[in-house]
């Protein structure tokens, strides 16, 4: 396993179906090492943590297709 990428970011209001949400989808790459702590990675946070973030959700993988490519 390779990790191509480490983002992180923190919640911002966003105009969505005519109202103002707190979302925290955007997310930047990092360079160098990162602190993983309990409840998430150093730099990040979460808008609603009922359902993201937390001690069991700290960090979220996604599949890299050109990182499987380059390996094979």
């Amino acid at each position: 396993m390779k990790i191509v990428s480490l983002n992180v970011g923190r919640p911002r209001e966003v105009a969505w179906h005519g109202r103002t949400v707190s979302t925290g989808i955007f997310k930047e790459p990092v360079a160098g090492r990162v602190a993983l702590r309990k409840l998430n990675l150093e730099g990040d946070e979460q808008a609603d943590l009922t359902v993201h973030g937390g001690e069991y959700k700290a960090v979220y993988c996604y599949p890299s297709t050109r990182a499987a490519e380059a390996a094979g």
